[in-house]
């Protein structure tokens, strides 16, 4: 069995990854029961299939954090309509809010458009940092 590296695993869809996925723990099922028989089994074939079934699931964990972050970047988008330009551009930014830094008189809760902007700036950052070109990932 050779090593299948995560780049590969990348360009298959989200079904693709799955049924592989149940055909290592599969495997990996039938060498533990190998094993307790009293057959021999090598034990590097288990580790490479638990090691392939994490790189699984990161990928399809990855790609579900995306979709998520698309979804949500979109309702913050509608939401945070009529903020203020401070908010506004900090959520064109895409940088870490820096809330302490903004200084109001009056009251002391944000008003929900401004609030809006500030998740927005906060999922777009999150976005940045995970994207990653998939060519498998089915939208």
């Amino acid at each position: 069995m050779s090593i299948i590296k995560a780049q590969s695993l990348r360009e298959k869809t989200d079904q693709e990854l799955l049924d592989q996925m149940m055909i290592e723990k599969k495997s990996i099922f039938d060498s533990i029961m190998k094993s307790a028989t009293g057959e021999s089994v090598k034990a590097h074939q288990k580790r490479d299939g638990k090691r392939l079934i994490a790189r699984i699931s990161t990928i399809l964990r990855e790609r579900q954090v995306r979709r998520e972050l698309d979804k949500r970047i979109v309702e913050l988008t509608q939401k945070s309509q009529g903020a203020s330009p401070n908010f506004e551009k900090m959520a064109q930014r895409a940088v870490r809010p820096q809330i302490g830094r903004v200084r109001f008189r009056g009251a002391g809760a944000l008003p929900p458009a401004d609030r809006a902007c500030v998740a927005l700036a906060e999922a777009r950052r999150v976005r940045a940092a995970v994207d990653r070109k998939d060519v498998g990932e089915t939208k």
